[in-house]
C-alpha cells in the first residue's frame, strides 16, 4: 500500500507552533536630492527643496567648489560628489532651507547629514527675535544657525514652540572663525514621526553682525514601518 504524502507549508508550521507569521518591514527614503546633485549645475532653484530669504546681501543655492558664489566667502565645498547646500548671509539677513515629506506611521526614523557652519563675528548670539535679522544690531545681536523638524504649514521663519516639534541644532560655528569642516549628524526622530503624517525638515540662517555660512550635504531620512 502506497502512502499519501502531507506537504507542509511554512504558514502550517507556523500554524502547528502557534507563532505568528510576520510581514516583511519596507523602508524608505523620505528625502529628495539629499546630495544636490540632480541639477548638475550651481543653482538657485534647487530640486526637491523649498527657499525663503529676507534682508540683504544673502542667498540659498546649490553649490559647487569651494567659493561662495553670493559672499566670494571660502568653505569646505561638497562632503560627498560635486555639490551642497549653501545658505551664506552677508549681514542683515535670514535665510531658510527646507523640505517639506509625508510618511505613513513608522517604527523607526534615523535623520543623518553632514554639515559646517562658518562664521566671522566671534560669538554666537541667539536672540528672543529668533530668525529675524531686523532687530537692533547694537542692542540686539542675533547671529547663528538652526536646524528643525516642524509641523506641516508652519511659516518657514517661524520659531514658535507650538510649530517646531523637534529642535536638533541651534548654535554657531562649528570651530573657530577659520574655514571649518564637515560634522556629521545624527538624529533620533522615530517619537516625532512614529504616527505619520506631514512635515518639515528646515535648516536656516539668521545674521545682523558678519557674514555666517551653513553648507550641508548628504541629508537622508531614512524610516522603517511593518508591512501590515
Amino acid at each position: 500500500m502506497k502512502r499519501k504524502s502531507c506537504r507542509i507549508t511554512p504558514w502550517l508550521i507556523a500554524g502547528l507552533l502557534g507563532t505568528a507569521v510576520f510581514a516583511p518591514v519596507q523602508a524608505a527614503e523620505l528625502i529628495q536630492n539629499g546630495g544636490f546633485e540632480v541639477q548638475g549645475a550651481d543653482s538657485y532653484d534647487i530640486a526637491g527643496w523649498q527657499v525663503a530669504e529676507q534682508g540683504f546681501f544673502g542667498g540659498v543655492l546649490s553649490q559647487s567648489g569651494n567659493v561662495s558664489e553670493v559672499t566670494g566667502k571660502a568653505t569646505a565645498g561638497a562632503y560627498q560628489g560635486s555639490y551642497y547646500g549653501l545658505l551664506d548671509n552677508y549681514g542683515l539677513a535670514g535665510n531658510v532651507l527646507y523640505q517639506s515629506f509625508t510618511t505613513a506611521a513608522v517604527s523607526q526614523a534615523t535623520l543623518s547629514f553632514q554639515m559646517f557652519v562658518n562664521s566671522q563675528d566671534s560669538t554666537t548670539e541667539i536672540n528672543t527675535a529668533g530668525l529675524d535679522y531686523s532687530v537692533d544690531a547694537t542692542d540686539h545681536p542675533n547671529q547663528h544657525v538652526r536646524v528643525d523638524l516642524l509641523k506641516a504649514g508652519s511659516d518657514p521663519f517661524s520659531t514658535n514652540s507650538a510649530d517646531i516639534l523637534q529642535s536638533l541644532y541651534l548654535g554657531g560655528a562649528n570651530g573657530g572663525l577659520a574655514i571649518n569642516d564637515y560634522v556629521s549628524y545624527q538624529f533620533d526622530l522615530t517619537s516625532s514621526l512614529a504616527a505619520g503624517g506631514s512635515y518639515v525638515l528646515r535648516f536656516a540662517t539668521v545674521a545682523n553682525q558678519n557674514s555666517l555660512q551653513l553648507g550641508v550635504d548628504n541629508i537622508s531620512l531614512q524610516t522603517v514601518s511593518a508591512v501590515p
